[in-house]
């Protein structure tokens, strides 16, 4: 009892003895004052307890949504807890590689295993769809000629809780949450390669990361490329320019195949060895374009890569002039390597084809690297250890690494 307590009991006796009050009276007085203080603090007790209740409950239950900032710079609320999701305009390959196949609910008509159009990207062309084969068994989300629409009743039947969307056009994105009910996310996922377009895949992941709560995969990913750029520009920095091959990427895919012609000035391979792209002065991004076949007669590179996708075309080509007159048409120094622009940007493809063009253009600065091994650490950075599996059957698939004949 405190002493505050004890004074109060002592003041009402006292007061009552002088006012010859019964001494029951008093006792009486004392208890149920007693009790009454033990009500008091029951009840204390069990407010304190139910507020303490509501917040835990409110927690797990009302949590509210958290804001993400998206590529566009739309700000967009998103629900804490994530566990099916939806990547459309060629997002799917970035969502992969954080490591959430589980959660996916759809795939994209051209993820499909096999399309019936020639000329045009399938899932068994994708590095991402042959690492992870069960995403073919996905519900598609398309419609209308090549999935160049939404189906958004089947969107909303798979229940994704986030979708993912690459693009550059705020009204489409907003035209697919509203037509959903769904969250969307836009992506960048346009061209890498030069700073500025670098620096916007790089946020990308960022944001992939914030939404995922996979914030060290995104820096992980980031470091990746970063990491792969470094030792290709340490091995050939110093090489003099009197020694280094001019070159020329052609049949570079920009909405579909493309023959001879097709080409990027700013092609991230050649970038990253420091090879000399003849293309370059086009345009200080990379960035799919036709030329003119008289530029490459001028330009007349001492090798050539091919994009495989175009082969159908440019096998014609090479066969007729002025192309089969070309030096390095005329040198067999024409090579074919992996896909990089097919279906938007398959970053893997693009750090093994830099290593592949720079064990052809500087032997010796690559003379260490076997292009095989090589290329599944790649892979396996991104995709674990489905890598061999995904970059054999690619490989096969395209005959890459190979003389073109």
């Amino acid at each position: 009892m405190s002493i505050v307590s004890a004074c109060f009991i002592l003041n009402q006796c006292y007061n009552y003895k002088n006012s010859n009050t019964d001494s029951k009276y008093v006792r009486t007085k004392i208890f149920n004052w007693r009790v009454s203080m033990i009500e008091k603090k029951k009840w204390i007790f069990i407010i304190v307890l139910s507020l303490l209740l509501a917040s835990v409950f409110s927690i797990f239950c009302f949590a509210e949504d958290k804001n993400i900032t998206d590529i566009l710079g739309r700000e967009v609320a998103i629900p804490e807890n994530i566990d099916r999701i939806l990547a459309v305009g060629s997002s799917l390959r970035e969502i992969v590689s954080f490591g959430v196949v589980e959660k996916l609910v759809g795939i994209e008509y051209r993820e499909k295993a096999k399309t019936d159009e020639k000329g045009a990207p399938q899932g068994s062309d994708l590095p991402y769809m042959l690492a992870f084969p069960e995403l073919y068994n996905l519900p598609v989300v398309n419609v209308g000629v090549g999935g160049s629409g939404f189906n958004h009743e089947v969107i909303i039947k798979l229940k994704p809780d986030i979708i993912f969307m690459g693009a550059n056009n705020a009204q489409h994105v907003n035209d697919l949450e509203t037509k959903t009910g769904i969250p969307v996310i836009a992506l960048y996922t346009d061209p890498i390669g030069t700073p500025e377009q670098d620096k916007l895949f790089y946020n990308s992941l960022q944001i992939i990361g914030k939404v995922l709560d996979k914030e060290e995969r995104a820096e992980e990913l980031l470091q990746i490329i970063k990491e792969y750029s470094r030792d290709l520009q340490n091995r050939t920095k110093d090489i003099p320019a009197e020694e280094k091959l001019t070159a020329y990427i052609g049949g570079r895919a920009f909405f579909g195949s493309h023959g001879i012609t097709g080409t990027d000035p700013q092609w991230p391979p050649f970038s990253w060895a420091n090879v000399i792209n003849v293309a370059h002065e086009l345009s200080d991004m990379s960035s799919g374009l036709n030329i003119d076949k008289e530029a490459l007669v001028g330009w007349n590179p001492d090798v050539i890569f091919i994009s495989p996708v175009s082969l159908p075309i440019i096998k014609e080509e090479f066969g007729t002039s002025p192309v089969k007159e070309l030096k390095a048409v005329q040198d067999k120094n024409v090579h074919i390597i992996l896909p990089y622009c097919w279906y938007a940007y398959n970053k893997e493809n693009a750090i093994a084809d830099a290593y592949y063009v720079g064990k052809i253009v500087y032997p010796e600065a690559f003379q260490d690297i076997d292009i095989d091994e090589k290329s599944i650490e790649i892979y396996s950075k991104f995709y674990g250890d489905r890598a061999a599996q995904a970059y054999y059957e690619l490989k096969d698939r395209f005959n890459a690494f190979k003389v073109f004949e």
